[in-house]
């Protein structure tokens, strides 16, 4: 066995670790029974000792996962995010073009599709409507959760622990004179939206504008992205906002379809209106 003292390789830039670390990954991502450390040692010819730090540390992250007693290891979920993150990238926004234009097209608003990013929800893609004087998102931008309707579309897939886990840490800055001053009154929006299928944001990002979202859940049922449109207020009032409530959410629905989901969720989109608040 090759001596595998750490070293660091200056000439080339390279952290030996690190590289450890992906040969690790990838050796076992080879083996869909998973590895023992005797294996990976044999196989990467690294001491016991070093690879069980590293093995250590990558499942503390995720990155590999302990089997039954813990002697075997396989991929763990850290890498299904990254691969999943890498396919958003470059399929999602593709599979969810035709819906924004859709809802674009019925509704003449510009229209958005935004995925969790940490604690803040990501504009993916977009697409414009026919109307005059729409309402631009640019694709890359982050919003917040509490008063964005893509963000209460969002938090509405959420059980309580994670919904606990994704709100608490919410400041609740005041970005107009609308926008919801704390955790109650959040949650009672969220509890609207699983009720209802749809969530609002009445001018409480920005004080000209209204938005419809509606959560889009995969394969697994949960929820991983919203749809939705803007409007500017003035064109836009709330009877106006609740003829599109069934459309917005039957969209959503036909979306997540498409990336895999079958079972109905819980509540649905009202046909009567729009609750008392956005």
């Amino acid at each position: 066995m090759r001596d595998d003292t750490e070293k660091p390789e200056k000439a080339a830039g390279r952290i030996q670790s690190l590289e450890r670390a992906f040969a690790i990954l990838e050796e076992t991502a080879r083996h869909r029974d998973g590895v023992t450390l005797t294996h990976l040692s044999r196989a990467l010819g690294l001491h016991t000792s070093t690879l069980y730090h590293l093995i250590k540390t990558l499942t503390a992250l995720g990155y590999l996962h302990a089997m039954g007693d813990s002697k075997r290891y396989r991929v763990g979920r850290g890498i299904f995010l990254l691969a999943s993150a890498c396919h958003d990238e470059i399929e999602l926004s593709n599979t969810v073009a035709p819906f924004l234009d859709r809802l674009a097209e019925e509704t003449g608003e510009s229209t958005h599709f935004a995925i969790w990013e940490r604690d803040s929800a990501l504009i993916l893609a977009r697409a414009s409507g026919s109307k005059a004087l729409q309402m631009t998102e640019r694709a890359g931008t982050l919003r917040p959760l509490y008063c964005t309707a893509i963000g209460k579309a969002l938090l509405s897939g959420l059980d309580e622990a994670e919904y606990e886990t994704a709100t608490h840490a919410i400041a609740f800055d005041a970005h107009t004179s609308n926008t919801l001053k704390g955790p109650t009154e959040l949650r009672l929006q969220v509890e609207k939206a699983r009720h209802e299928g749809v969530a609002f944001d009445d001018c409480e990002y920005n004080a000209e504008v209204r938005c419809m979202a509606a959560p889009v859940r995969d394969f697994r049922g949960k929820v991983i992205g919203a749809i939705g449109f803007s409007g500017p207020v003035w064109r836009m009032s709330f009877s106006d906002m609740a003829t599109y409530i069934p459309r917005t959410a039957a969209i959503a629905a036909e979306l997540s379809e498409s990336l895999g989901h079958t079972h109905p969720t819980p509540g649905g989109a009202a046909e009567d209106g729009r609750a008392d608040s956005a």
